[in-house]
């Protein structure tokens, strides 16, 4: 089965960082600097699964969100959110939102693909 995993932040180094890692586990991984380009790239690509920053230019990730689990052709895509805003108010925000996971930066990759192999199985 392919499993096909968007991820979307505005640090660059940082994205390469986690493709790699993802893609050396298996992973097909698609990246996004803003959420305006994920939601094209989630048309068009189909994903299993959204990792998510949420401060981001042009459309943030709480925008993102919203509009994934608002629409019925994407509302099942699980997401996770991968944020440096920890805030018990963000992580609730972007609960009530649609994401399924909470993980905050920095945290290790190892963590982060644990929440992804709870989300999606192999």
């Amino acid at each position: 089965m392919d499993r096909r995993i968007l991820v979307v932040d505005d640090t660059p180094d940082l994205l390469d960082s986690i493709r790699e890692f993802l893609r050396m586990e298996g992973y097909d991984v698609i990246t996004s600097v803003n959420g305006k380009d994920a939601l094209e790239k989630v048309a068009l690509l189909n994903p299993h699964l959204i990792i998510t920053d949420l401060l981001m230019p042009v459309m943030d990730g709480f925008a993102l969100i919203e509009h994934v689990s608002n629409n019925p052709l994407t509302a099942n895509i699980p997401i996770i959110v991968y944020s440096a805003k920890p805030e018990q108010e963000s992580q609730d925000r972007v609960k009530a939102l649609g994401a399924r996971a909470f993980v905050i930066k920095p945290s290790t990759l190892e963590h982060l693909l644990q929440c992804v192999q709870q989300l999606i199985k192999p």
